[in-house]
């Protein structure tokens, strides 16, 4: 079982160092470090984590490393792994948990664990098996049992209704996710329909940008039933986080027209009620001179 202070100090070291593309450094919750063995006075516990090979430019000589853009939701690393260690030591035994289904050709991101430490719960999306037809694989949602070592996908039936990232849970046991499902805003767009006698559909919106289908934020249930909308932004909404208040925090592109466009904080409770700002809007050209840098 991994303990729950991890959802706290090490949730935010697994996000931090899975956004990266670099060789990923072992870190453990509450142990040692090394082949010193375990301090006598520290508990250890299992460390959760992701491995993926470094993208490179081999169109250049030699090869240089590409940078991830963290800004893309979409973004796919071809070779990416949930792995599991029983220990946080270096020696200790790993195990790929996510090769059954991803062939070594997938990526896994967004590790977060349960609040009784029992479940991983993380993003998945398969390799495209045909990059020259407009069928592009889903991002989907994904929850490892660590007591009954049981992997399995959340929301199987309608996996492929819409690309689902950042996953984390709550502590009544949903999960809170990003996705670009729009589960309410395309039930409005139907109602719509029907009031105007037009035939537009439940279809996807794109961001402001007008290059992918915005992200906004969906709450389940542990079971993948009674999916809710619970947020609604013209760009996207991600990387949701729970504070100790209870309250949601999370990453929102505002950008009106062009006129205020970054990445700005908010915060909501889980039903997505009482929303606040909490930085950004006009804070962001803080740099030098009042530069945004």
């Amino acid at each position: 079982m991994i303990q729950t202070f991890c959802q706290t100090s090490c949730r935010h070291i697994f996000r931090t160092l899975l956004s990266s593309s670099l060789p990923l450094a072992l870190i453990g919750c509450g142990g040692g470090i090394g082949d010193e063995g375990p301090d006598p006075g520290i508990s250890d516990y299992p460390i959760a984590y992701v491995k993926r090979p470094t993208p490179v430019d081999d169109q250049v000589m030699p090869p240089v490393p590409l940078q991830e853009d963290v800004r893309d939701p979409l973004f796919f690393g071809a070779g990416g792994d949930l792995y599991l260690r029983t220990l946080p030591t270096i020696g200790a035994p790993e195990t790929n948990i996510t090769a059954s289904v991803t062939q070594g050709t997938g990526d896994v991101k967004d590790v977060d664990v349960s609040f009784d430490g029992t479940k991983l719960v993380f993003s998945l999306r398969l390799e495209d098996p045909d990059p020259n037809d407009d069928i592009v694989p889903t991002w989907n949602i994904y929850e490892y049992d660590l007591e009954t070592s049981q992997l399995r996908r959340i929301l199987n039936a309608t996996a492929e209704d819409g690309d689902d990232i950042d996953p984390h849970y709550l502590p009544d046991g949903r999960i809170i996710f990003s996705s670009t499902r729009q589960i309410y805003s395309k039930t409005l767009r139907l109602d719509e329909d029907i009031i105007n006698d037009n035939n537009k559909g439940a279809y996807a919106a794109l961001d402001e940008a007008q290059i992918n289908n915005a992200f906004t934020l969906h709450v389940m249930d542990p079971d993948g039933t009674n999916v809710k909308q619970v947020s609604f932004n013209q760009s996207h909404d991600l990387d949701p986080l729970v504070l100790s208040s209870g309250e949601v925090v999370f990453s929102r592109w505002d950008n009106a027209s062009g006129l205020n466009n970054g990445f700005s904080l908010y915060k909501m409770n889980p039903q997505g009620g009482n929303l606040q700002i909490v930085y950004g809007g006009h804070s962001h050209a803080t740099g030098t001179g009042g530069s945004a840098t």
